[in-house]
């Protein structure tokens, strides 16, 4: 159940990070139908994955979509020079940055200028059981997550250890989740749901339920398709890129047809006699 408490965190929130459990498919469907919807509402998102699965490329952003703001830092060290006081001008040209001293002086070579990520006023995970313990090999890189709100979402009522500030963890796919969570952001009423959005929850359910033909084919995994693909989910897409044919069942059909064939002729089949007919 989507809460007042959860929306008033995502609403209030600025710099948000989604992060999915990497072996999911759906989990990853979902991080990217809110990274979509959560743009649209003007917010700074940034996606914390190593590596996307390469059948879910065709939902990925952009770089230049993708990318979010980072705070800029300017260094001056101690030992060069005190700054004691610090004031700029604005204006239409440019922006002025004024350093007063109390000690020392500086020069250009004294100064350095460096990037740092934005810390995030909110985090949303997505299937991660163990937040500490799965991040555990990131602390170095993302210590500063652990300081931020966190909403845990999640299907495995019996194993997430409810280690978020909210906890929505419910016996069904994420993907209705994450549809009940879009709908609720939509004050206005002017469905946020782009098919971007949809083509990737429909990519969730689909993953969820081996294209609608397991167990976990609830009536409303079946109900949030049919939605969805009002909304302009695209199935025929979705289906032709998640279920593409091996390449080694395509050649392997070659070798058989190959084969057939020599026989037919009363050829001998060797390697030399097959590398020949598939010049030919």
């Amino acid at each position: 159940m989507i809460t007042e408490e959860t929306k008033k965190l995502i609403q209030e929130a600025k710099n948000i990070y989604l992060i999915p459990t990497e072996n999911s498919q759906e989990s990853i469907s979902c991080v990217l139908a809110l990274f979509y919807t959560l743009k649209q509402l003007d917010k700074n998102v940034n996606i914390i994955i190593d590596n996307f699965p390469e059948k879910l490329n065709f939902l990925i952003p952009s770089p230049d979509f993708i990318s979010y703001p980072r705070n800029f830092v300017i260094s001056v060290p101690n030992s060069v020079a005190q700054v004691s006081q610090i004031y700029y001008e604005k204006t239409e040209e440019n922006l002025k940055i004024h350093l007063t001293f109390d000690k020392g002086s500086l020069k250009k070579e004294n100064i350095a200028f460096y990037y740092t990520d934005a810390r995030p006023d909110l985090i949303i995970s997505f299937g991660i059981k163990d937040f500490k313990y799965e991040l555990e090999n990131k602390l170095d890189q993302f210590a500063f997550l652990m300081q931020s709100d966190i909403i845990n979402i999640d299907n495995d009522v019996h194993y997430n250890r409810n280690f978020g500030k909210i906890n929505i963890v419910e016996d069904k796919a994420m993907s209705e989740i994450i549809l009940d969570l879009i709908k609720s952001l939509d004050n206005q009423q002017n469905n946020i749901i782009s098919n971007y959005s949809a083509t990737c929850l429909l990519t969730g359910l689909i993953s969820f339920s081996n294209n609608f033909t397991n167990n976990k084919t609830s009536s409303g995994v079946l109900d949030s398709a049919s939605y969805l693909i009002k909304q302009g989910a695209e199935r025929e897409k979705i289906i032709s890129e998640l279920y593409k044919k091996d390449n080694f069942q395509d050649h392997k059909a070659i070798i058989t047809t190959v084969l057939a064939k020599l026989q037919e002729q009363n050829i001998e089949i060797n390697k030399e006699n097959i590398l020949k007919y598939l010049e030919s």
